[in-house]
């Protein structure tokens, strides 16, 4: 009786050591995983886009000026007329009918009846309205990207409607301004009735992109001294581990993984820990 109840003492002091090591092992574990949130590697599309801004402006247009002195006798068209190309829009009082130099609109008109006018003064102008173009600035880096005769896609702002335009020009020549080098680029732009001069538009130029590629979010990425990339993930046991990663394109929020890391596995990402300020006025005893 004496051995047995010996044996069984000695097997209730195993148990309770081999709890209080579980529980610490378990409790060590539950610490660590406090410390990252999980998010799980998705196999999904990234595409980047070099995006520009710029402003429509009319495909054309031409100020009509006095050749010689003279004085209105009444005007044949009104601001927002339609012209065609040598239709007379002014009418002086002596001489022939000044006429349009170009198909388009009258976007202003410069004197009244009865005006009088002098050799190089500004009377109208017309606008090509019908073919509006977009004048984008474009970054010396970036340049390379964009080629004569390209589509691209053009949002407006103020509508969010897209449409597709194409490149026209590329100036030869860069314009420097504060030590910036910037070309500007032409776009020219259906018109679909709604588009008004002036108005801002986005324009998207396909960049990169990586089909079905498996992805993480940028912020599960970290460094090693060397700058080499890692993702926290669970190794054998649960235990957690620095993974190697070979990195691709990234849009800014995802990233593709090219290698070290498969569509559906668990990567862990480091808690950002912050400390309430402390008041400096509390004596710390």
């Amino acid at each position: 009786m004496r051995k047995s109840h010996k044996r069984w003492k000695w097997l209730l002091v195993f148990f309770l050591v081999a709890a209080v090591v579980c529980l610490a092992i378990f409790g060590f574990a539950r610490r660590q995983s406090s410390r990252y949130t999980e998010e799980i590697a998705r196999t999904q599309d990234i595409v980047t886009y070099y995006t520009f801004s710029g402003n429509l402006e009319p495909g054309d247009a031409q100020v009509i000026y006095a050749k010689g002195r003279g004085t209105v006798k009444s005007l044949l068209k009104e601001e927002g007329d339609t012209v065609e190309n040598e239709e007379a829009v002014l009418q002086p009082k002596s001489g022939s009918k000044i006429e349009s130099t170009m198909d388009g609109t009258i976007s202003d008109i410069y004197v009244q009846a009865d005006d009088t006018y002098n050799a190089g003064d500004e009377l109208f102008r017309v606008a090509d309205y019908a073919h509006p173009v977009l004048k984008i600035k474009v970054d010396e880096y970036d340049i390379s990207a964009l080629r004569k005769g390209m589509e691209v896609s053009v949002t407006v702002h103020a509508t969010g409607v897209e449409l597709r335009g194409e490149i026209t020009r590329i100036a030869q020549e860069a314009t420097v301004e504060n030590d910036v080098a910037y070309y500007v680029v032409e776009i020219s732009i259906p018109q679909n009735g709604s588009l008004v001069m002036g108005l801002t538009c986005e324009v998207s130029v396909l960049r990169e992109s990586a089909l079905n590629a498996t992805t993480v979010s940028m912020d599960a990425i970290q460094y090693d001294e060397n700058n080499k990339p890692y993702v926290y993930c669970y190794g054998r046991g649960d235990e957690i581990v620095q993974q190697s990663v070979l990195l691709g394109i990234n849009n800014g929020t995802i990233v593709e993984i090219r290698d070290g890391v498969r569509s559906g596995e668990t990567i862990l990402i480091p808690r950002i820990i912050t400390y309430p300020m402390m008041d400096m006025g509390t004596e710390l005893r």
